[in-house]
């Protein structure tokens, strides 16, 4: 029984990665900055898929670190309550260390702390080492989004090999650049960069 703090701003869809792999006893909790938009719709779908409680929180008001104070209190609130559950932090942040030190030296009934994404780092390593190919739906949802760049097969067949291989949207963004040129591979990554993170999360 865990519940998981996601700071999105931060991680984005990545962090998701694992969330369907939760059981109903978990919760998760999805904290939005104001300036971040709506999450895609195929992110959506595969959170409300788990069976996790999902809880997402829209943060409206902007300020130099409020996504994170908001979570930090957010999650001593939690503590407080007097739940007997684990608690992860979901940021590549790590500033949010300070505050899993406190809750370390006192409160020792509950275990805090950080992770990349829900699973594990061990599992994410070992998930990324079985995904040997696409699946069929991510394919599917690649050639829509990009029906009218007039692509070949050689072309996507380019594209797969970024989605499989590639673990950062910078990376994807980069290596669309490099097989396409600077204008179209921009121009790309804009059209599939949901879709990248989408596919990193465990979705299609």
């Amino acid at each position: 029984m865990a519940t998981y703090l996601i700071d999105y701003e931060n991680v984005h869809d990545g962090g998701l990665s694992g969330i369907m792999k939760l059981s109903k006893t978990d919760s998760v909790i999805i904290f939005i900055g104001n300036m971040k938009n709506d999450l895609p719709i195929e992110t959506v779908m595969t959170m409300f898929n788990s069976q996790a409680q999902i809880v997402i929180k829209k943060l409206n008001k902007t300020a130099d670190n409020y996504l994170d104070f908001q979570l930090a209190t957010c999650l001593g609130g939690l503590i407080t309550s007097g739940e007997d559950r684990d608690f992860y932090i979901i940021s590549k942040d790590r500033d949010y260390e300070a505050v899993i030190d406190y809750w370390k030296d006192n409160n020792a009934r509950v275990i805090v702390e950080r992770r990349t994404s829900i699973l594990p780092p061990g599992q994410v390593a070992v998930t990324e080492a079985k995904s040997n190919k696409l699946r069929a739906a991510t394919k599917k949802a690649i050639r829509r989004l990009v029906k009218d760049e007039k692509l070949g097969q050689a072309h996507y067949a380019e594209i797969y090999k970024l989605f499989l291989n590639e673990s950062e949207t910078n990376l994807l963004q980069s290596g669309l650049v490099k097989v396409f040129n600077q204008k179209k591979g921009s121009r790309l990554y804009e059209l599939l960069k949901d879709a990248f993170e989408v596919h990193k999360a465990g979705g299609y």
